[in-house]
């Protein structure tokens, strides 16, 4: 990973914050596409910066469950990495996201689970301390004790946070933001106008300042407010329309909700009824297609899933300390009692040694020789190997044109379709000895570039294009042995078909996250596989009926074959797991009884 290229992520991340901004939309294009570079450099910062930032998006987006998806993801690299400064953020994106459901779900519950997370956010930011996530954590409080009817307790939160910023400037700035804040303060709890005005034309000059369209939005919004309580019909017009052309470009719909409510009661209050029935029709439309009861119980489904996989994170840990513990103790007690030996041993084995280097230096050349023969040898069992592989894969690609032939004959679509499917298997196993015969190692496989292509294959077969597809790779396995490597092959080639198939019909961002790394504990030969998808799930009892679809037999067969555990359940979509522990006695039997 070159040094420049994460330099070059790094620096496009800071310009994706200050996009978020700005341009929603434009900030979603570029945070997907930081998100796929980050995961190719294997850049672990990036990975979780660009996971943060989308769920950031998908928040004002309004797709709270997506924005839980992603922050989670974010949570656990941040974690990895050691980075308080990161999970604070994670935190406030989880608190803003909780809040804004509160906003369209009138529950205060949800606004409250906000505030716990807020809290969470400042206690990892004072750790450090680190300024801005200290500010933003704030300012995340502030809001919801706001929402609360706790305004003293809100008060306080915005006061800390314009302090933090006048002394230790953070970039992005925030200092607009919390005098727009405690400028609304003023005005809806202490009806301090003049006061809020002031603190909300502070507001403006900062947000122009730094371009900031969301806090220009807010700050003009709370001054249409302002100026009609004042009995300024004009300026509350003026102000309201400034901010409702702000709201129609940032593609927040929350946002654009707000800054129709504020126009609307701005030309009704000035008698401008025409333009104030268009506006109340439009704020009304839009809160009906802002309705959350769907997507919160997603959100419940995801918490749920990813309470569970923490647990289970935290238990493997557990386990893998004690065992480690254990090992590391009785390697100490045969140590103690090892040394001992050795220390008589050392003397008889010099004598010994002194003894094998006279016959030693009398078979070196006979080795010499041999070896000579023996890689003689190798080169040309290696050139026969590749050529071996050469006429399988030609020999593979004669019998997938065939199937190809038969099947565009075919009038019975269940059997074409069966057919297209066994040719689907027949090219991978071709492919896995396509690679072998174009590199050196006759006996291993480079599995992250067969398994991308493999993928990568299979999506332009069905017609998903890449832009409106999350593909995420996450392959720690860089070359395996064959013998594992075909069946591995036909067992991604089933799942990801299955999913392609039948798993996005109703998805509109479909997700595929596929998953290889060794098994953990596992000496030789063992790894995990995992395949993800957002999809509808799948259904236990069809999954473990008897006489179910020849891909799933395929799929235990080969398993079977390997060595390997099968899991299958739902997860906020199908989640398959494979788990083959090469270095177990039972691995190596079947492994013995296949060659």
């Amino acid at each position: 990973m070159a040094a420049t290229d994460t330099a070059r992520v790094r620096k496009r991340l800071e310009e994706a914050r200050l996009l978020l901004a700005r341009s929603n939309d434009s900030a979603a294009v570029l945070c997907r596409e930081l998100l796929r570079a980050s995961y190719r450099l294997r850049y672990p910062f990036g990975m979780a910066q660009s996971n943060l930032l989308l769920g950031m998006v998908l928040r004002n987006q309004s797709e709270f469950d997506s924005a839980f998806f992603y922050g989670r993801r974010a949570e656990a690299l941040f974690e990895r990495q050691g980075r308080l400064d990161g999970l604070s953020s994670v935190y406030t994106l989880y608190a803003q996201t909780y809040k804004r459901m509160g906003d369209a779900q009138g529950v205060a519950l949800l606004s409250r689970k906000g505030l716990k997370q807020a809290n969470l956010a400042l206690a990892m930011a004072e750790r450090g301390p680190y300024p801005a996530p200290m500010v933003s954590a704030l300012l995340s409080q502030g809001i919801i004790y706001r929402d609360l009817k706790l305004p003293d307790s809100a008060r306080q939160c915005y006061q800390r946070a314009i302090r933090i910023e006048e002394t230790q400037p953070c970039v992005p700035s925030s200092l607009g933001v919390a005098y727009a804040n405690y400028g609304q303060l003023q005005m809806d709890f202490y009806h301090n106008i003049p006061g809020a005005i002031r603190l909300l034309r502070k507001a403006l000059a900062l947000h122009h300042r730094h371009h900031n369209r969301n806090g220009l939005e807010h700050a003009y919004r709370n001054l249409s407010w302002a100026y009609r309580r004042q009995g300024d019909h004009a300026r509350a017009v003026a102000t309201a329309d400034s901010c409702l052309v702000l709201g129609r470009a940032i593609g927040d719909p929350h946002r654009l909700s707000n800054s129709l409510e504020a126009s609307y009661f701005a030309h009704r209050d000035a008698r401008r009824y025409p333009q104030a029935i268009a506006l109340m029709e439009e704020w009304r439309n839009l809160e009906n297609e802002l309705g959350r009861v769907e997507k919160t119980q997603a959100v419940a489904r995801i918490e749920a899933a990813y309470r569970l996989e923490k647990q289970q994170a935290r238990i493997a840990r557990l386990d893998q300390d004690n065992a480690r513990q254990q090992t590391q103790l009785w390697g100490l007690a045969a140590g103690l009692a090892l040394l001992a030996g050795l220390l008589g041993l050392s003397f008889w084995q010099y004598r010994v040694i002194r003894r094998a280097n006279a016959c030693l230096q009398a078979t070196n050349q006979t080795i010499s020789e041999n070896n000579a023969r023996i890689q003689d040898q190798a080169s040309r069992l290696t050139l026969l190997m590749r050529e071996l592989h050469h006429r399988v894969k030609n020999n593979l690609a004669i019998v997938s044109s065939l199937l190809n032939l038969q099947s565009s004959r075919l009038t019975d679509a269940a059997a074409a379709r069966a057919v297209r499917e066994g040719q689907q298997r027949v090219e991978a196993m071709g492919l896995i000895h396509q690679r072998l015969y174009q590199t050196a190692d006759v006996t291993t496989v480079d599995m992250t570039s067969y398994i991308t292509n493999l993928v990568e294959g299979l999506l332009a077969a069905y017609g998903y294009d890449d832009s409106r597809f999350d593909l995420v790779l996450e392959l720690d396995l860089p070359t395996h042995e064959v013998d594992q490597a075909v069946p591995l092959g036909l067992i991604i080639n089933e799942l990801v078909t299955n999913a392609l198939k039948y798993a996005y019909q109703n998805v509109a961002r479909p997700i595929l996250r596929i998953r290889l790394v060794a098994a953990p504990g596992s000496d030789a030969g063992g790894l995990l596989l995992e395949v993800e998808d957002n999809g509808p799930g799948i259904d236990p009892a069809q999954w473990q009926a008897p006489d179910t679809s020849f891909g799933k037999q395929l799929i235990l067969a080969l398993s079977e074959q390997m060595g390997g555990t099968v899991t299958m359940r739902n997860q906020a979509g199908a989640f398959f797991q494979l788990l083959v522990p090469g270095s177990t006695p039972e691995y190596q039997a079947r492994a013995a009884a296949v060659q």
